[in-house]
């Protein structure tokens, strides 16, 4: 009963939060074409992003273009590069980004390769490690099935000279973001911010915890700058979006 109860809490704040998310987009004309395609802009994101501005946007997990329609229009002069390795949501994201977007249709890692996709039911939760025990019931979901997927290091497909600056950095795999901040450790020098989904329970499957990733970009020369978007558990933060910024970055108006 108390395991029903956690996940049933949890599931129902997610519910609350999109319906919040498409309701602002219905009041945002520019966003009605989204909307008519069926993806809601993460309008959630705005907060994290004021006085905030971009040349160069890395759309990690892209999934059907939540982020990159927000993007797009916060951003509209900024280079979009996006990265989605399931062929369904990709084909939504290319649908509505058409040429104002660089599509990838690879998953991100620390090695070149191959592995193992784990469906969710949930699709944009599926990851490239097991959904775990708390992920399972803290958001009442399960594995489906499995797919082979590319993997690419950041490093390889992108480089530094091809960054306008300021450059953002946001990670959003499930995760797996540790693990893709490993393949990319050549090219944080010409990134100004990072926004990275962290956990602070396990969520999958040998996951790296939020500890880490501060401590790893911490080596990088960049600090926390703020927690949005939090998930919580009773008192327990599970999840949230963490930004990140290189020290001495400004913000811009």
């Amino acid at each position: 009963m108390e395991r029903s109860k956690l996940g049933s809490g949890l599931r129902k704040d997610l519910v609350r939060r999109r319906i919040q998310r498409a309701l602002s987009a219905a009041t945002n004309p520019p966003y009605w074409w989204a909307l008519a395609r069926g993806v809601v802009p993460g309008f959630e994101h705005r907060s994290a992003f004021i006085g905030r501005d971009f040349s160069t946007i890395l759309d990690v997990g892209a999934n059907k273009g939540q982020f990159a329609t927000f993007a797009r229009y916060r951003w509209p002069r900024a280079r979009l590069i996006c990265f989605e390795p399931l062929p369904v949501p990709r084909r939504r994201l290319a649908s509505l980004m058409g040429h104002r977007a660089d599509i990838h249709p690879i998953a991100l890692g620390e090695k070149n390769g191959e592995a193992e996709m784990h469906l969710a039911s949930r699709e944009d939760s599926s990851s490239l490690l097991a959904l775990g025990d708390a992920q399972k019931r803290l958001f009442c979901m399960e594995e489906e099935r499995r797919v082979t997927v590319p993997v690419r290091r950041l490093d390889d497909v992108v480089k530094a000279s091809e960054l306008g600056r300021p450059t953002l950095l946001k990670i959003d795999v499930q995760g797996f973001e540790f693990e893709v901040l490993k393949g990319a450790t050549g090219l944080l020098h010409a990134v100004d911010e990072l926004y990275v989904e962290c956990s602070f329970v396990e969520l999958y499957v040998g996951q790296r915890l939020a500890t880490e990733v501060i401590e790893l970009l911490a080596g990088f020369g960049f600090t926390e700058a703020g927690k949005f978007n939090i998930f919580r558990n009773g008192s327990t933060c599970v999840q949230a979006d963490l930004l990140f910024v290189r020290e001495g970055r400004r913000t811009f108006d």
